[in-house]
């Protein structure tokens, strides 16, 4: 279209000039002229128009393959978002999948629990006659309480009897023995003999210290002056004695005096008597025989030694202490109960029987 623009002028310039005088004429020159300009306008007219064309025709072609460009990309795009749609997809089939074998096993064993609530509702009570024992074990082997732990297994024992069961017999029979065993260990009133410490121990306020005993002054032999003559020798050795006191005195005294306590020492002394009698009776909780012998014995000691021993309470705190001293608090207890072992074995079997749907 540029090009046929730009020629037809160039045409209409040609006719024009044909038109115009013939050479040879004032005319002439001037259409000659004119036809030079008009031939050059031509030619820049063609060279503009081929210039234009040609830009053109690249920026057409940079664009084309801009937009080729650009639709491959949302080719890949679209590729990739339709993969990543497709693996999703597979992944939630696979979890539906997996969540639906979850739910076939749950219900496979919900129907086996009322199987076995239906079919075998004495295994709760066997299982808590196992718990009883443990709990049995527990109040032996931890707090050392026999009286508790022979009133679980009985229990345990009444729940077995209930099952009337044939095949129990023999753990009947074990539990017969756990509790024969513990019925034969000796028995120890813990609390008895801490309350009785504490007695003494109130007592200790009570008890008289010795005093210093002063051996008796020897008599001194009689110095009355004799009005017999013939006792002069006797008189004047009478009237240097008495000269002589008027000086020095001397007694004789035998034996030792020990020095008496301070007050101070004395508090101290009454204080540490009261810790040994405390310290026997945390000993007795936690069965510790020697240290429960070791600290009577230092306050028997300590009452010899700093206290009356002729009065009527020292006397009666040492004849107690003595008899503290001889009470056994330490026992050697049973391992372990027979009966565990076995009622958790006979669980364990009927459990991998309900299981296997036998």
């Amino acid at each position: 279209m540029t090009e046929q623009q730009e020629v037809q002028p160039s045409a209409a310039a040609t006719v024009a000039d044909n038109n115009k005088p013939a050479p040879g004429t004032t005319g002439s020159k001037k259409g000659s002229s004119g036809t030079v300009l008009g031939g050059i306008a031509i030619l820049l007219a063609l060279g503009l128009a081929g210039g234009l064309y040609v830009h053109g025709h690249q920026n057409a072609v940079a664009q084309q393959a801009e937009l080729v460009a650009l639709k491959q990309q949302l080719a890949d795009a679209m590729t990739r978002i339709d993969q990543g749609s497709s693996k999703d997809a597979e992944q939630i089939g696979a979890l539906g999948k997996s969540q639906q074998q979850l739910q076939e096993a749950l219900d496979a064993l919900q129907t086996k629990v009322l199987d076995l609530d239906d079919k075998r509702p004495n295994d709760w009570m066997l299982a808590e006659s196992e718990y009883l024992v443990r709990m049995a074990g527990r109040k032996l082997w931890l707090e050392h309480d026999i009286v508790s732990a022979i009133t679980l297994l009985g229990n345990a024992d009444e729940r077995i009897k209930a099952l009337n069961d044939p095949s129990l017999m023999p753990i009947r029979k074990a539990l017969a023995e756990d509790i024969a065993k513990l019925k034969g260990m000796p028995r120890v009133d813990r609390e008895g003999l801490t309350l009785k410490l504490a007695a003494l121990s109130d007592q200790i306020e009570l008890l008289p210290l010795s005093t210093v005993s002063m051996p008796e002054a020897k008599s001194e032999p009689d110095q009355t002056v004799s009005t017999n003559p013939d006792e002069w020798q006797s008189n004047l050795k009478k009237n240097w004695v008495k000269f002589t006191e008027n000086f020095i005195t001397i007694r004789r005294r035998d034996g030792a005096v020990e020095a008496l306590l301070s007050p101070q020492q004395e508090i101290f002394l009454r204080e540490n008597l009261k810790t040994k009698l405390l310290q026997a009776q945390l000993a007795v909780y936690r069965e510790q025989q020697s240290l429960y012998v070791d600290s009577l014995e230092k306050a028997q000691r300590w009452l010899t030694q700093y206290f009356d021993a002729d009065n009527s309470a020292t006397q009666y705190m040492q004849s107690e202490l003595d008899k503290l001293k001889g009470e056994q608090i330490q026992f050697d207890y049973p391992d372990q109960f027979k009966t565990q072992t076995m009622l958790e074995q006979v669980l364990t079997e009927r459990l991998q029987r309900i299981l296997a749907g036998n």
